[in-house]
């Protein structure tokens, strides 16, 4: 498979050509002109050095953010155009995940925190994990303030490597008073390193839309959607928003204002099941601003966690509330030693079960007419 990739996200412009995982031409230009004046140019360029052109791509990959709001929508723009236009396969990945194959493309298994700054001591965040040749997400994107981060990082399970542009003297401080507490504890510590002069971020783009594919996690319209994580500051002042998002043990005071507002919670179950399980079960909510816009419920058998429940308020869907919901209960499951972690999800929800492939999950199994008639999935993440 021939794959033409493209990263505008950043102040450097990349195009690499693949085939399948190997790089055929890679390449990148940041000489400080707008990514509008250099990327046909050099999407002409890397065709006529291989002799290749846009009738022998099988897929396109195109970092979609976050980063720089017009390099990232002018990216995109070609890149649909060019899929329009061929009718070929077209993936967006964000940028945080092209990082961590740049990464992986050189160490392979391994736990991925990628970085990029944010301003003002913030950083947009997340951490993958490829283990056994399997990747999954561990922590959502989020933005947050470099101290806050660094909790997402104590003692991961695998070798951690550090990808993008981390501010390194400042995180190895901070991650070396974390993991000091589980020395003391005689706990096992792995290693980590800063990763420097890894492959253009086009060829990590290209390598985490080759697993998508190859996952069959792929979509024109859905995929191409710029992710920026936040609003522009102005806008964010504007609305009266705040970044702060918590994610915190459900009160019985949460449930009773989520009985309020059922109605904005779409869920095959009704208040009283919801209520009757809430007091088997541990039900987390996530709040911003002190709404409460998700909850999650899971019950712990041994050493697997089954998640019984996971919803998000009509209104906040696809804002990344059950993104973070499941990055929270992965976490969970990692510092509890859990195991593996199982779910049904109905056969027909696709927008689920895309967002639990993405995370890692497994089809294992299929009920047959589970939900009011309807097939339900079975699906299983291994820690």
């Amino acid at each position: 498979m021939k794959i033409l990739s493209i990263d505008t996200s950043s102040s450097i412009c990349s195009i690499a050509l693949l085939e399948d995982n190997k790089i055929i031409k890679e390449e990148h230009n940041n000489n400080e002109k707008e990514h509008s004046e250099t990327l046909m140019p050099m999407i002409d360029e890397i065709f006529k050095s291989t002799k290749l052109s846009l009738d022998d791509i099988n897929l396109i990959t195109c970092t979609k953010g976050p980063g720089s709001f017009t390099g990232i929508r002018i990216g995109l723009a070609t890149v649909k155009a060019f899929a329009d236009a061929k009718n070929i396969p077209v993936i967006g990945i964000n940028s945080l995940e092209a990082q961590a194959f740049c990464g992986i493309s050189q160490r392979g298994d391994g736990e991925y925190v990628s970085i990029i700054d944010a301003k003002n001591n913030n950083v947009y965040f997340a951490i993958y994990k490829m283990k056994n040749g399997k990747f999954s997400t561990y922590k959502n994107p989020e933005v947050l303030p470099i101290s806050n981060m660094i909790t997402y990082i104590d003692n991961l399970k695998l070798p951690t490597y550090f990808v993008g542009d981390a501010k390194i003297e400042e995180i190895e401080n901070l991650y070396l008073a974390q993991i000091a507490k589980q020395k003391a504890n005689s706990e096992d510590v792995f290693k980590h390193e800063y990763l420097e002069n890894l492959p253009t971020l086009a060829v990590g783009t290209a390598l985490a839309g080759l697993n998508k594919y190859n996952k069959g996690i792929y979509n024109k319209e859905e995929s191409l959607s710029p992710m920026y994580l936040r609003k522009p500051q102005a806008q964010r002042q504007k609305e009266g928003l705040s970044d702060d998002i918590a994610i915190l043990e459900m009160s019985y005071i949460d449930l009773e204002k989520i009985k309020l507002n059922y109605d904005k919670f779409p869920n095959i179950w009704n208040y009283e099941t919801l209520e009757d399980d809430y007091t088997n079960s541990r039900y987390y909510v996530i709040k911003q601003n002190e709404q409460i816009y998700g909850f999650v419920g899971i019950r712990i058998i041994f050493e697997e966690m089954e998640i019984m429940n996971i919803v998000t308020n009509i209104e906040k869907r696809n804002e990344g509330f059950a993104s973070n919901l499941m990055s929270y209960i992965i976490r969970y499951a990692h510092l509890n030693d859990i195991e593996k972690i199982n779910l049904e999800v109905n056969v027909n929800n696709n927008k689920a079960i895309k967002l639990y492939k993405n995370f890692g999950f497994e089809e294992v199994g299929r009920r047959n007419k589970y939900y009011n008639g309807e097939d339900a999935l079975l699906m299983t993440y291994n820690i």
